[in-house]
């Protein structure tokens, strides 16, 4: 069940559930319960700040080291000098303290560079995370705040209120067209859902409705395949009818339908730009090869 039609619904007289205090309790049972509904801050300002902070840090210690190699090149008369530049065993000299030198802050380098690359690659990770669908976002936090009393208190009732900041873990893929008949033919495929935190000290209960993922991927299958056979058996009736007129009539129609197909699977589904192209091309191949050998047998 996707949670991206969560709905606030009325408290009802459903049969006891166990008890779950509201808050924490509640609001991790609510989260767990469906994927969809594992939608979290990214603080990605924070974020930012970090890896400035730590870029800095490197850079300062990118610095320091340039001055000690600066440093060294002045001395390049001095054999230890040119030993310790070379050889790993008088760098690793103890009683070298140029070297020792150099080694600590090697060490401080590598420490902070760990860090620093650690935290880019998270970040990148982060930021390739999906934000949560308008209406999952939505039902989510119709959830969150029941009857003006937020799930969360203090600081933390403001928790979800930058939708720019927000990352879902597992989003539903859904198409245009499984999003459409959420919007508007929502009522025919709801369930309700009971509460599941039986006493409310405050007497709420966060009673919600689903809409089946499952339901809604069936129904717009069947409304795919029908579009899909509209389009071309439609497509060829017409040429049909047509057959004994200009092939300017006939052009026509194929540009019509070509168009026809192109809108729909451009406006119906997650397609790609190639991919529309490539199946518009093909459907027009399908309607110039029938119009082609329909001319050739008419002349014949």
């Amino acid at each position: 069940m996707s949670l991206s039609a969560f709905e606030l619904a009325h408290p009802s007289n459903s049969l006891a559930r166990p008890a779950r205090l509201d808050g924490y309790p509640s609001f991790a049972y609510f989260i767990a319960r469906d994927a969809d509904a594992a939608i979290y801050r990214k603080y990605a300002h924070l974020s930012a700040r970090n890896l400035l902070y730590l870029q800095s840090e490197l850079h300062e210690l990118e610095e320091q080291l340039q001055q000690l190699d600066g440093e060294d090149a002045k001395h390049i008369d001095d054999e230890l000098a040119q030993k310790a530049a070379r050889y790993w065993t008088h760098y690793s000299d103890p009683d070298n303290a140029r070297a020792c030198q150099h080694r600590s802050l090697q060490e401080k380098i590598r420490l902070k560079l760990r860090e620093y690359h650690e935290a880019l690659l998270l970040e990148n990770r982060v930021l390739a995370l999906a934000p949560p669908k308008s209406r999952t976002l939505k039902g989510f936090r119709k959830w969150f705040i029941s009857k003006t009393i937020p799930v969360l208190w203090g600081q933390d009732q403001n928790l979800f209120t930058d939708e720019r900041d927000l990352v879902a873990l597992a989003p539903v893929e859904t198409d245009r067209l499984d999003i459409f008949l959420q919007s508007y033919f929502s009522w025919f495929f709801k369930e309700k859902q009971q509460p599941e935190s039986g006493d409310d000290t405050y007497g709420i209960n966060r009673e919600i409705f689903y809409y089946p993922q499952r339901r809604i991927e069936r129904a717009g299958a069947v409304l795919s395949v029908l579009f899909s056979a509209i389009l071309l058996i439609g497509a060829i009736v017409c040429l049909l009818l047509v057959s004994d007129r200009s092939i300017n009539i006939r052009v026509g129609l194929i540009v019509l339908f070509i168009s026809l197909f192109a809108l729909v699977v451009g406006l119906l589904t997650n397609a790609r730009r190639a991919e529309i192209f490539g199946a518009t091309a093909a459907y027009a191949a399908v309607l110039v090869v029938f119009v082609s050998n329909d001319f050739g047998n008419s002349i014949k």
